[in-house]
């Protein structure tokens, strides 16, 4: 007879996110995750997998939680377009100081860390950076701005660089003025 699992999956998952998220694929061993989660290895390997796809899946709860969420603020009809994009930037100025969360954000970290290396990551995040540069072209859409899809790709790059400020501790102030920048340029 098959022994049950005696974890709960969706848990194990969020620790193994929060310690990737933390430390990324090459700084994460599989002790560390063992160490987090309480699983054994085996455990591990037979709930999840090898350690790239415990990584891909991290990412895509990363993916469903924080990029729909960004995706979601975006699309929130309720206000304006330019407000929808004030409201994505100050996703990661909140982030930041009001939570002091400054780990940054775990899809910029798969972009760099994995991306070139292993092309099933890769294309988890191409395809939520899409999603996201989609929203942005929506809600760019109420705007007056000319050049939408240019805007669209420069606020999702400003984004990702404010979640890189945050994550290697630069000043609220520095965030809040890249935002205002960016959010200058809208007109």
């Amino acid at each position: 007879m098959a022994r049950l699992r005696e974890f709960d999956d969706k848990k194990a998952l969020a620790t193994v996110r929060d310690l990737f998220w933390k430390q990324g694929f090459e700084g994460t061993s599989y002790a560390d995750l063992s160490n987090a989660t309480g699983l054994g290895r085996g455990s591990l390997y037979a709930a999840f997998g090898d350690k790239h796809a415990l990584y891909r899946m991290a990412l895509s709860l990363y993916i469903d939680e924080e990029v729909q969420g960004a995706v979601d603020v975006l699309e929130d009809t309720s206000h304006s377009g330019a407000k929808a994009i004030e409201a994505y930037l100050n996703l990661v100025v909140d982030a930041a100081d009001v939570r002091g969360d400054r780990r940054g954000c775990f899809l910029c970290n798969a972009a760099i860390d994995m991306a070139a290396d292993d092309e099933n990551t890769g294309a988890m995040v191409r395809d939520a950076m899409n999603a996201m540069r989609d929203a942005l072209l929506s809600a760019l859409e109420e705007t007056d701005v000319p050049d939408r899809a240019g805007s669209a790709e420069h606020l999702l790059s400003v984004y990702a660089g404010m979640r890189t400020m945050a994550r290697c501790g630069l000043e609220i102030t520095q965030l809040t003025r890249a935002r205002d920048a960016a959010l200058s340029a809208l007109g």
